[in-house]
């Protein structure tokens, strides 16, 4: 299938996507994130397809939201139809929480679909990686980090940038950055929106490796298929206890992971790790 945006490759069971638009530096689009969201339907429901990498045409990871939808935005109504800003921030979220419909996405705002794709990676039942080659700012960085494992090239540059704009991160970084680096590196990196390099970001915990840009993509490629050959499904398992453990105490994720691994003790995978053992050898996992 081609595609204008993105290029999507197979090789084994591992799923390759390429954010691919040069002239923008790789900017997400409304049109690029329903291309992405439809690779990511496909890697679901194909049994096949056991492992995703997500990458950019270099020399970018993904530059942000397409600033050309931001700029009509941002033209919005007429003067006289602008809502007055409340006077107090907490005070006035907290308002238009109490008054807002139930529904995540608001009724014919495209820049929804760009703002919610990190909620689609998160959600994947299946092992993803970020291969950052190069900027992932804005909502590109929320994407990287919305993905299970990310290894970072030397080039890589990561930027909380929306309060460059005057906005705040609505890509579900205030929900992801604080579990991985802290309180304050997340406020440092939001109050701010410096870019830090991959070095600071493998500091901090932002990343799990850096490699040389050159070596990247055999790097992720070969974590890739390393995990596309392992027991998928006990990771997909395990990708979900760690998720609900995160607002759970420990008491209740013992008793969460003791049903996961009452699944995990009927599967296919668990028979196979067994008979392998004893029989002294290399498993050979099918994901189920």
């Amino acid at each position: 299938m081609a595609f204008d945006l993105i290029d999507a490759r197979r090789v084994g069971g591992v799923l390759t996507l390429t954010l691919d638009d040069p002239p923008t530096r790789n900017a997400m689009s409304p049109e690029m994130a329903v291309e992405v969201a439809e690779q990511l339907s496909r890697f679901e429901a194909e049994p096949g397809l056991r492992v995703l990498v997500l990458t950019g045409r270099d020399p970018s990871f993904c530059s942000g939201a397409d600033v050309r939808r931001m700029n009509q935005a941002a033209a919005g109504p007429a003067a006289d139809e602008v809502e007055a800003v409340p006077s107090d921030p907490w005070q006035g979220l907290e308002a238009r929480l109490s008054e807002a419909p139930p529904e995540t996405v608001r009724a014919g705002d495209a820049i929804d679909g760009v703002r919610l794709l990190p909620l689609k990676f998160h959600q994947l039942t299946k092992p993803c990686i970020a291969a950052v080659n190069g900027h992932a700012i804005g909502v590109g960085m929320g994407i990287a980090l919305s993905c299970d494992i990310r290894i970072a090239s030397e080039e890589a540059r990561f930027a909380e940038a929306f309060v460059r704009n005057g906005l705040v991160p609505a890509d579900g970084s205030c929900w992801q950055l604080p579990r991985m680096i802290g309180l304050s590196n997340t406020m440092l990196l939001q109050y701010t929106g410096d870019v830090i390099g991959a070095e600071e970001a493998l500091r901090i915990g932002l990343v799990s490796r850096v490699t040389p840009h050159e070596e990247l993509t055999g790097a992720a490629m070969e974590l890739a298929q390393r995990l596309a050959q392992g027991a998928t499904y006990a990771m997909s398992l395990t990708k979900r206890l760690v998720q609900k453990s995160l607002g759970l105490d420990f008491e209740e994720s013992l008793r969460v992971a003791g049903v996961a691994q009452d699944i995990a003790r009927v599967t296919e995978d668990h028979r196979e790790g067994v008979r392998a053992f004893v029989e002294k050898r290399r498993p050979h996992f099918r994901g189920r």
